[in-house]
């Protein structure tokens, strides 16, 4: 990897799709579902006037993508606050990397599109409620000091700010322990760096709930638990046969490393223990816990419901763009821009999938994409 640029910005997670499209919301079925389980989570300790009660409750989502699946959450919210304060105004700040997919998330505030059928805009039932967003990473403070009362995001602070060095597979849970030293190293680095600036932006008595991607208790993780293929070995598997074939070089395979960490339990409680930087910093742990969501994929076409419905090919269609709205553009940049075009680059993950696709619609009962996160709520001490 020497003289390689490895910082994460605008390779790492470029959206799939054009801007716009709001092609990630459409897609990513599974994350409504994730979402909607974490709202007693979010709305049961909500207290408006914790953290102060002059000015506008300001609610920030962090690594939003799109915004349109955290789009019911956020009617809950405003539900949630007017219930208990009918006339405070409300500030809804999203935040994302600037390659983000800002269109659509506007397109879905301002009700010029629905991120999926039967989801609308807030804004058309609540009067008083204001969108902003911010360009800035999580891994810096991207809102003005004490000035969040609530904080959400899901399945976003897995990502990390740079690469640590290559892997002999496509995503760290495939590989061996003795390789992952410099992941882990990382992921802390990264970790205590986004719980700081959260502590910095969250006012006193404010909330933050962060559901994020995780190994279980069970050795569990997004894509692998008791039922079907392990998708990332998957995913792997095909895109080293894909070497082994000449269609990509061995190179290639190498430098295809999704830049993310799936931490375990033990790893998301450590930072709030006393005498760490973050306790320092005031922000809590109030609580952690594990839990496993099955794919809405799945289901689907087991219960027929699906755009599928019970024909393999085209459920397997209709379910392969949920693994590649996060994952796209980490095997296009693992490939060689100095001598393949974008289009040809756009071409092989096209044929990588494909194949993805054909496996899927011959097993669509034991394919999917399961999600295993750790669901923590943080506070900020008073």
């Amino acid at each position: 990897m020497a003289g390689q640029d490895n910082k994460a910005l605008g390779k790492a997670h470029v959206p799939w799709g054009s801007d716009g499209s709001g092609r990630y919301s459409t897609a990513t079925l599974g994350c409504f579902r994730v979402i909607e389980n974490s709202a007693p989570l979010v709305l049961n300790g909500l207290d408006v006037n914790a953290a102060g009660s002059a000015g506008a409750f300001t609610v920030a989502d962090y690594g939003t993508a799109d915004g349109g699946t955290s789009m019911p959450l956020m009617h809950k919210i405003i539900q949630e606050v007017r219930r208990q304060d009918p006339t405070r105004e409300i500030h809804i700040q999203y935040e994302d990397q600037p390659v983000n997919d800002f269109k659509s998330l506007f397109a879905f505030t301002e009700g010029i599109m629905p991120p999926r059928e039967g989801v609308d805009t807030f804004k058309k039932h609540h009067d008083k409620v204001f969108v902003t967003a911010s360009g800035t990473g999580f891994f810096e403070q991207c809102f003005p000091s004490n000035s969040v009362h609530l904080g959400v995001s899901f399945t976003a602070m897995h990502w990390l700010s740079e690469k640590p060095c290559d892997l002999s597979t496509v995503h760290m849970t495939q590989a061996s322990p003795d390789e992952l030293g410099p992941w882990r190293a990382q992921a802390a680095k990264d970790y205590e760096r986004i719980l700081l600036a959260r502590a910095a932006e969250l006012a006193p008595g404010g909330r933050l709930v962060v559901v994020n991607f995780c190994i279980d208790d069970n050795g569990y993780y997004l894509g692998h638990t008791d039922k079907g293929p392990n998708m990332f070995a998957t995913m792997n598997r095909l895109w080293k046969k894909m070497a082994d074939d000449g269609r990509i070089t061995q190179e290639e395979f190498k430098n295809t490393t999704m830049c993310n960490y799936y931490r375990t339990k033990e790893e998301l409680v450590a930072p709030f223990k006393e005498g760490t930087a973050v306790h320092a910093a005031g922000l809590r742990l109030v609580s952690c816990e594990t839990r496993v969501v099955r794919c809405p994929f799945r289901d689907a076409f087991l219960d027929g419901s699906g755009a599928g419905g019970k024909d393999p090919a085209k459920h397997a269609a209709w379910y392969v763009p949920t693994l590649r709205t996060w994952s796209n553009s980490t095997f296009t940049t693992g490939l060689d821009a100095t001598k393949r075009s974008a289009e040809e680059r756009a071409a092989l993950a096209d044929e990588m999938f494909a194949m993805y696709e054909k496996e899927a619609a011959a097993d669509p009962e034991g394919h999917g994409m399961d999600y295993v996160h750790g669901y923590l709520v943080l506070e900020k001490a008073k």
